[in-house]
């Protein structure tokens, strides 16, 4: 890496994503499963929550990106929303898997509605700066490229911890699904907050591109945004691919439901067993995938990655139908399943870097926590689309906790990881077939940024320059 992030700053940062990926996994992968089976609050309420807090939640973040964008205090524009909110998401995040033991559904539904709605705000003002912060500390994109792809690797590391441990401690002969998801959620989220609290002291930003925005409206800004080709090109692939998010969050019951293994001692570990396996076959491309990047374009790679993601789920959905599902089958799925997982967990983040260069190529302004904020909206509405749907399929097909399942409905769950996922990444390739910031115009663009970047450290007043050029393509986009 190049010397303008220190190794105390990568560190923190890198460790701090851990921290966050360990929270979120923590409230993505189980708390469905605990609204279900240990709250059995109604499928059509958690439906209607999942939905609309996870939407409002994607919402906030361009409410966010707006601020920080907008923010100039001598602490940087991201760190100061960091200071506070890592704490009071491990608060509300504990509050959500505590039951109090209320027995109304009404009052249940009050409570967890309430107490999810501020998460997902909470963690909005986190979010967005978090996965800004990177624009911030070095202008060379190579170095960033890699600070993206060693963070993002530590999140979803972090991210699997929850999956291994929750899996483990909910088997019935060691403390049962309600107080293994309450013992492990109180333990992963305190130790995570640690790390993830410690970006605040730790980090500088080196306030990069910052001599225009000041000028530039909120309007304007949003303008300016809508006209990022290749940023609206990744958000569409994003939502389409919401379905790379089913795997993880629906195989709790797949592994609860449908998969045999015609072994008791199995029959107990399924859950852990299964994670471990998404999480084996995804750390090795996202190790891979900065290698990747530096080879071929982000184009290529998700179009790729998404073709060979498409034919092995759906692979993975009759091979079970045949036979009669097999959990030692589903293993090796699984494994290939996350092949491409870990590749799009690394890409999708580092090309917000990319498409921050893009825009301020085209307009002279760096967007950093607008573009941070599309990109956090757009794994945000992915999550919501899939934490709606599966319920919504539970719903259709019939399911009843915490018993057996008929074929149909063990039919339905298995989609929920084979087919369903197959069809959304598949459409999700579609938009990136027109991303064209690659090859010779991407070499060019980035020449030419490095060099007025240089020219402007030389002559300060060709800031002012910069300025007029943003009012004359605003002034162009009305």
């Amino acid at each position: 890496m190049a010397n303008q992030v220190s190794k105390r700053e990568r560190d923190t940062y890198i460790f701090a994503a851990a921290g966050q990926g360990a929270i979120y996994a923590m409230i993505s992968s189980w708390l469905l499963r605990y609204f279900t089976d240990v709250l059995s609050l109604e499928l059509s309420f958690v439906m209607g929550l999942m939905w609309f807090a996870k939407i409002l939640n994607a919402f906030a973040d361009p409410v966010v990106g707006v601020i920080v964008d907008r923010t100039h205090s001598k602490k940087g524009k991201m760190r100061p929303y960091l200071k506070y909110s890592p704490f009071i998401i491990s608060l509300l995040s504990i509050l959500l898997f505590t039951n109090w033991g209320i027995t109304s559904q009404a009052g249940k539904c009050i409570y967890v509605g309430f107490i999810y709605v501020a998460w997902g705000i909470a963690y909005s003002i986190a979010d967005v700066p978090l996965w800004g912060l990177p624009c911030q500390m070095t202008s060379d994109g190579e170095e960033r490229d890699k600070l993206f792809s060693f963070a993002k690797f530590l999140n979803s590391l972090g991210g699997a911890i929850p999956t291994v441990v929750v899996s483990l401690l909910m088997s019935d002969k060691i403390l049962g699904l309600e107080k293994g998801i309450f013992y492990s959620a109180i333990g992963i989220i305190v130790i995570s907050c640690i790390p993830f609290g410690m970006v605040y002291p730790n980090i500088h930003e080196k306030h990069i591109g910052e001599e225009t925005i000041q000028n530039v409206s909120i309007k304007d800004q949003g303008k300016l945004i809508m006209h990022n080709k290749i940023l609206l090109l990744v958000l569409l692939s994003g939502i389409l691919g919401f379905g790379r998010y089913l795997v993880q969050a629906a195989y709790t019951y797949a592994a609860e439901y449908v998969l045999v293994s015609n072994s008791e001692f199995i029959e107990g570990f399924k859950q852990v067993i299964g994670f471990a396996i998404i999480g084996i076959g995804m750390f090795p491309t996202m190790l891979f995938a900065p290698k990747l990047i530096k080879k071929f374009s982000y184009k290529w790679i998700m179009i790729y990655s998404g073709i060979f993601a498409a034919i092995i789920m759906t692979a993975f959905y009759f091979a079970e139908i045949y036979t009669e599902y097999n959990f030692y089958l589903a293993i090796g799925f699984l494994f290939l399943s996350g092949l491409p997982l870990g590749i799009f967990n690394i890409v999708v983040t580092s090309i917000v870097g990319e498409c921050v260069d893009y825009l301020e190529w085209k307009s002279n302004v760096r967007l950093e926590g607008m573009t941070a904020s599309i990109s956090t909206f757009m794994a945000k509405i992915g999550n919501a689309l899939a934490a709606g749907i599966i319920p919504l399929v539970l719903m259709v097909c019939n399911y009843v906790e915490n018993q057996a399942q008929t074929t149909s409905t063990k039919n339905a769950i298995l989609m929920l990881i084979s087919l369903i996922p197959a069809g959304s990444i598949l459409l999700s390739v579609i938009p990136m077939v027109f991303y064209d910031f690659v090859g010779k115009k991407r070499e060019a663009a980035l020449k030419e940024l490095e060099e007025r970047r240089g020219q402007a450290i030389k002559e300060p007043e060709t800031a002012l320059g910069g300025i007029q050029e943003v009012k004359e393509l605003i002034d162009e986009l009305k």
